[in-house]
């Protein structure tokens, strides 16, 4: 009789202990109250999709790429590359690899330190480039170019009246002080931009201002050479 109570307390107490555990399954899923884990594809795609653009607008045009004059642009950064002007490598085979704003910094040291040679450049193909306008809008080059202008006496409402970056230009119409001299770097700044095409593609370089120009940059090398 004994042994027959013992037998139902062992299992009654096995029973209460079968309600009170909770299943291992209930334990590792997720709670109703949260979500389910987000999709991988979910975190790597963009939260905020990109925005159409509107009625009637086109998308902006790449940039032409440069193409500058083979053998005037190789010219110019060999020069420049051998009077330690720019650094290692020479990119004198590669003109289009290089940055405008990094030659004509170094085309600019260079004229300053060759001054000399202007004296002896020819004045008629100077002032056709002078005649040319700014090859850009940005403020050194366009005083440079102004400082061109003044040395041969062009009034500044002659170019910058027909002018295509005119809207742009923050320096319309306004003078700068004469010098008695040609500045060499400042051609040389202007130069640079041009045999590298650097120049807004509004700009055109006439056959006749190609042949002063390769003229004015080869006499430049040639004199400081001697």
């Amino acid at each position: 009789m004994a042994l027959a109570a013992a037998r139902r307390l062992s299992s009654s107490t096995s029973a209460a202990a079968a309600v009170a555990a909770p299943k291992l399954s209930s334990i590792l899923r997720y709670p109703r109250s949260r979500s389910p884990p987000p999709k991988l594809s979910s975190i790597f795609r963009d939260p905020k999709p990109r925005s159409p653009l509107p009625p009637g607008s086109r998308p902006r045009p790449r940039p032409k790429p440069r193409e500058p004059w083979e053998e005037e642009a190789g010219a110019l950064l060999r020069r420049l590359h051998e009077g330690r002007y720019l650094p290692d490598p020479d990119l004198s085979s590669a003109p289009h690899a290089v940055s405008p704003d990094v030659v004509k910094a170094a085309a600019e040291r260079f004229g300053h330190d060759n001054q000399v040679v202007a004296k002896w450049l020819s004045g008629s193909d100077l002032k056709k480039l002078a005649l040319f306008g700014c090859p850009t809008v940005e403020r050194r080059t366009v005083f440079a170019s102004k400082r061109l202008r003044a040395f041969f006496n062009i009034q500044e409402d002659k170019i910058c009246s027909s002018c295509k970056l005119r809207s742009s230009c923050n320096f319309v119409n306004q003078e700068v002080t004469r010098h008695n001299k040609v500045i060499l770097s400042d051609t040389m700044r202007i130069i640079s931009l041009l045999v590298l095409d650097a120049c807004p593609k509004e700009l055109q370089v006439t056959a006749e201002l190609k042949a002063s120009i390769c003229k004015l940059l080869k006499d430049t090398i040639n004199l400081s050479n001697s």
